[in-house]
């Protein structure tokens, strides 16, 4: 079922929420991927070395705008006290710190922030070491910048999917 927004078009949240869903999985699943093919030569493990960056960089990106013009669609609704199934997405998603260069501030990284940093990172890097070695942990690292910022993120996945779903319940 589409979501019907403030602009001239629909966004099908189903999609966005079949994403959402494959991102979890890519996370969920690499440890037991790496369990089942422990060889860096196995025929699962060069499969998964050759796709998993990239997946993980189309998912995040798909997911992100979606949700991001999904939050733009409901804002009017989310300002109404009146709207109770429609309320802000308020869970945190990782760390944020603004400025790397000129300041050890760490922030946490609400929903909307992480849409946009995932949206605007020059750099999105799963966060697990050497990726042919160790599995995905839970976490992705964010880079870009904001002027002349330089920014870094840490996005925990398992909140961001969280956060995605909560931001289309009712619309699926």
């Amino acid at each position: 079922m589409a979501a019907y927004g403030r602009n001239n078009f629909e966004l099908n949240s189903s999609i966005a929420i079949r994403d959402v869903y494959r991102l979890f999985l890519v996370f969920s699943g690499d440890e037991q991927l790496f369990e089942l093919a422990p060889k860096p030569d196995d025929p699962l493990r060069l499969m998964r070395d050759a796709h998993f960056a990239d997946e993980i960089t189309h998912l995040l990106v798909g997911t992100a705008v979606a949700n991001r013009i999904h939050l733009e669609h409901m804002s009017r609704l989310r300002a109404d006290p009146a709207e109770p199934q429609h309320q802000p997405i308020i869970l945190k998603c990782g760390t944020l710190h603004p400025d790397i260069l000129n300041s050890d501030q760490e922030i946490p990284l609400t929903f909307d922030q992480a849409c946009n940093k995932i949206i605007h990172a020059i750099h999105i890097v799963p966060d697990c070491g050497n990726p042919d070695e160790n599995p995905l942990s839970s976490e992705v690292k964010l880079r870009g910048h904001l002027g002349k910022a330089a920014w870094s993120a840490y996005l925990n996945i398992p909140q961001y999917v969280r956060a995605s779903i909560l931001n289309f319940r009712d619309h699926t």
